[in-house]
């Protein structure tokens, strides 16, 4: 499998929209596939709990480690939160896409928001879902997307993109030297940034009010310390070495929405034993400790 493909730098597939013609929002009617180990999953399992759609929107979380063969559906991640796939008799989830498009494919990748009425693929890009569940959500708080901020969540959501998520890829993928410096020195430059940010901002990344920006940045961040430190190489700093980015996660933590979606167990198993990570997929490493909540290094392992 290829880098891009690991990525999300290619062009998903699936875009169209809860609420319009042909997917009038309906309780129970539509499905969320995810993993507990994909970032970009992980985004749309905490909108789906800070719009109050958990009981609307049903949720079955592949297994962990993901195989040649694809995500397994059939023996699923196992939690409370994580039901059986609606569709009987289907195990991998390269199955679903072909069962929402026979000629398909690409790449069967999470997350997915599935319909269950016209067995078919709603949408399977992340931002758009989350947008989505946030325009049709049932919440007490405040939008996710208020239209007053859509211009600098946007801006803070393609700064993310270009100069964190793309880069901690690209660096963790690199085949040569230069390739590797060039998107190392970018991520901690954008680390530098996000600091600096966070000093004058206040409690999240557009201010006072908590927007999908911040569920761009959360599963990422919180992936760094006990992942991406080690398995792509981006080893310079932890992200407990940043003490604004180390009080923002910590905020986000206490929200049930972020760390009740956070399995770091679960993330270290699929990114060190998958088929289609820089590493040999033979072991999980020990340490380092982090916060069960954030993903941050709390002391040195020893």
């Amino acid at each position: 499998m290829k880098a891009d493909e690991i990525c999300h730098v290619e062009t998903t597939t699936f875009h169209n929209q809860l609420e319009s013609e042909n997917y009038p929002f309906e309780s129970g009617r539509y499905w969320l596939f995810t993993s507990k180990v994909c970032p970009f999953a992980h985004r749309t399992e905490i909108a789906r709990a800070l719009t109050g759609l958990t009981k609307e929107i049903g949720l079955t979380i592949t297994d962990a480690v993901q195989t040649a063969e694809g995500w397994n559906i059939e023996k699923r991640y196992e939690s409370a939160d994580s039901s059986a796939c609606p569709v009987a008799g289907l195990k991998r989830l390269p199955e679903l896409y072909q069962l929402a498009a026979a000629d398909y494919a690409g790449r069967a990748s999470v997350p997915v928001l599935f319909d269950t009425k016209t067995d078919t693929i709603v949408n399977n890009e992340s931002a758009e879902i989350i947008r989505q569940f946030d325009a049709v959500g049932h919440t007490d708080q405040t939008p996710l997307y208020p239209k007053s901020k859509r211009a600098l969540i946007d801006e803070l959501i393609d700064g993310l993109a270009n100069e964190l998520i793309t880069p901690i890829y690209r660096a963790g993928f690199a085949k040569d030297q230069q390739t590797y410096l060039c998107y190392f020195k970018k991520v901690f430059s954008y680390l530098d940034t996000l600091e600096e940010r966070l000093k004058k901002t206040g409690p999240y990344l557009a201010g006072e009010q908590l927007t999908l920006a911040d569920i761009h940045a959360y599963p990422h961040v919180a992936r760094f310390d006990a992942v991406y430190h080690s398995l792509y190489r981006l080893n310079l700093k932890y992200i407990s070495d940043f003490p604004g980015i180390t009080d923002y996660m910590n905020r986000l933590g206490e929200i049930p929405a972020f760390a009740n979606t956070l399995d770091l167990a679960a993330v270290k198993e699929g990114y060190f034993l998958a088929c289609n990570q820089p590493t040999d997929g033979y072991v999980i490493p020990a340490g380092p400790v982090v916060d069960s909540k954030t993903g941050v290094r709390v002391v040195a392992f020893t």
